[in-house]
């Protein structure tokens, strides 16, 4: 009865949840993104898998088998190093208040947590059996992982009864490292008595790919190698079966060692209840901290202070643009100094370096930074509506119409991103003109370049930070994602989607400014023929539109700030 109810709780818990992320599909934001991720870990990760089965095939090999028990084998040995906990298994809040108190032996609750990852060990056996393709069976592969599953619970154990006589984390890894070397020795010695390195040049002169694939299986093989890897090959030999006889052989042999996995499992005297309540109650904080910790709100740097005094009387405006850039000091300013160190590195392997080669090399990877800049920098500089967004209900107290305070929240990071930009492309185009690095960088390095670069620096920021901010003001659900959102490639997908409508909404409001250049160029050329200035004056109009657009995005934001329902969002953000 009891093993009924564990599986009962098992494949329902594992239903449900499959049942309500397809519920979640019915809202558009949840489908839009699944679609977008499930087509972006299908495109890159799965399209050239399935067809040929190549991985498979090169796995089914004697030498893919090889290679896979050799990963098996330090699987088996490395997890003995890993940190343990003072109980060796953790339980949920809910399993340790439903079944701690219960008739339920030591021994029932190992079968319990076992039959708990089941379901995720069927789904992660269907993937590597689909990537096999030719080389894998789905059994095989499932027996295999819930043998392995087995005696990570028994290591788990093992390491918190070793911990409580005292031998703790570092004389583990000494221990591991030692017997790693020892592997390592045995190995080496066994290639040497081969002559591998001999056989294998060999190999490679007759460009006979069979051959080279022998000479690879050699060091393989052996009386001391043979023992070490038996127990991986009974792994490798039940997931990559190609018959009845060696399936059921292998499958055989495993099942024989998790059983004795889960006597010596079973056998452990580890008291697991206490430490679990412990380790659940850690769990729960460390999630609800991981919950708060999302770009642009994690505070790095608490006692970061003010970069200026805000005086008494101040208008809402400034109080806004203090709060702003002391809340980027102790949350972003992390970023500020990796530019910064990166830059002066960059900087002394231009002036100390006498190689011109790794001159360009330096001073490409500046102008390509400044170039990523205006998209990166909004991201990490996220101190603005998209911050202040759960706090809808103090905006709306403030005396200020929607239009100011949009304009006093973009400009703390528009401040400090288009600083960073000017700082990165004076560098970068400084230095390559100064070592005349490249006639590839001759263009970037001349003062035409640095002018109009410098011109168009602050409203592509002003552009990329009135975009980012749209989406909370017209996207709240999108940019306040509730704590039991799932993660996975739907949290992906919502990425991925918001990318793209930043570089589509992007390239829209570049479209008029780029348009406007044609004629401004001509213009220029055709009056101020051989001026420097030339691409100033004809980018001027440009720049204009450019921040003629930052100022009709940022009256767009603050009408629909003005219309917003605080009730009806702080619900919606709730819920």
């Amino acid at each position: 009865m009891i093993l009924r109810a564990f599986f009962y709780v098992t494949f329902t818990s594992f239903l449900n949840r499959i049942s309500r992320y397809f519920r979640r599909l019915r809202n558009p934001r949840y489908l839009v993104s699944a679609i977008a991720g499930a087509a972006y870990m299908w495109y890159f990760a799965f399209r050239h898998v399935g067809g040929q089965g190549a991985a498979g095939a090169r796995f089914a090999t004697a030498f893919g088998s090889d290679i896979a028990s050799l990963i098996v084998l330090s699987m088996l040995v490395l997890v003995w190093a890993l940190p343990g906990q003072s109980g060796g298994l953790e339980f949920s809040e809910a399993e340790i208040q439903f079944l701690f108190p219960a008739p339920v032996s030591r021994r029932q609750l190992l079968v319990y947590k076992l039959l708990r990852g089941l379901p995720q060990l069927v789904v992660t056996a269907l993937v590597m059996t689909y990537v096999l393709r030719r080389g894998g069976n789905f059994p095989g592969v499932l027996l295999a992982l819930a043998t392995i599953n087995v005696y990570f619970t028994m290591v788990a154990l093992a390491r918190a009864r070793l911990k409580m006589i005292g031998i703790g984390f570092l004389l583990r890894v000494v221990a591991i490292l030692a017997i790693l070397v020892t592997l390592t020795w045995a190995i080496s010695v066994n290639m040497a008595k081969q002559r591998f390195a001999a056989q294998m040049q060999t190999a490679a002169r007759s460009a006979d790919t069979q051959r080279v694939i022998k000479t690879l299986e050699t060091p393989f093989h052996g009386a001391v190698v043979d023992s070490l890897l038996f127990v991986p090959r009974l792994f490798t030999g039940a997931a990559l079966a190609k018959s009845i006889v060696p399936f059921a052989v292998n499958g055989a042999a495993l099942i024989v060692l998790g059983g004795v996995f889960f006597l010596i499992a079973a056998r452990l005297n580890v008291r697991f209840e206490e430490a679990s309540i412990t380790a659940s109650a850690r769990k729960t904080a460390r999630r609800a901290r991981l919950n708060t910790q999302q770009v642009g709100t994690r505070v790095v740097f608490r006692r970061m202070p003010a970069p200026f005094r805000l005086r008494e009387g101040a208008g809402p405006e400034m109080a806004i643009f203090w709060k702003n850039l002391v809340a980027a000091s102790r949350i972003s300013a992390a970023w500020v100094i990796g530019i910064v160190a990166l830059t002066l590195y960059f900087v002394i392997q231009m002036i100390y370096s006498r190689d011109p080669g790794i001159r360009l090399t330096f001073a490409t990877l500046e102008l390509g930074m400044a170039g990523l800049f205006p998209m990166i920098g909004t991201i990490w500089f996220a101190q603005d509506l998209r911050l202040d967004l759960p706090r809808l209900e103090v905006l709306k107290s403030y005396p200020i119409t929607g239009e100011r305070l949009v304009a006093a929240e973009i400009a703390a990071p528009l401040a400090i991103i288009s600083a960073i930009e000017l700082f990165l492309l004076g560098i970068g185009a400084g230095f390559a003109h100064i070592f005349h690095t490249s006639e590839k960088l001759a263009f970037f390095a001349s003062p035409e370049f640095v002018v109009v670069a410098l011109l168009f620096a602050v409203p592509l920021c002003g552009t990329q930070l009135v975009i980012r901010n749209a989406v909370p003001v017209f996207l709240p659900a999108w940019a306040c994602r509730p704590k039991d959102e799932p993660r996975g490639f739907v949290a992906m997908g919502q990425r991925l989607v918001m990318m793209a409508g930043n570089l589509i909404v992007l390239a829209v409001a570049l479209i008029p400014a780029a348009v406007l250049f044609v004629p401004a160029l001509w213009f220029a050329n055709r009056f101020f023929s051989g001026s420097p200035l030339v691409l100033a004056f004809a980018t001027v109009p440009s720049v204009a539109l450019l921040l003629g657009e930052v100022w009709l995005g940022i009256r767009l934001l603050g009408a629909q700030f003005d219309r917003i329902d605080v009730s009806a969002e702080l619900d919606a953000l709730i819920a």
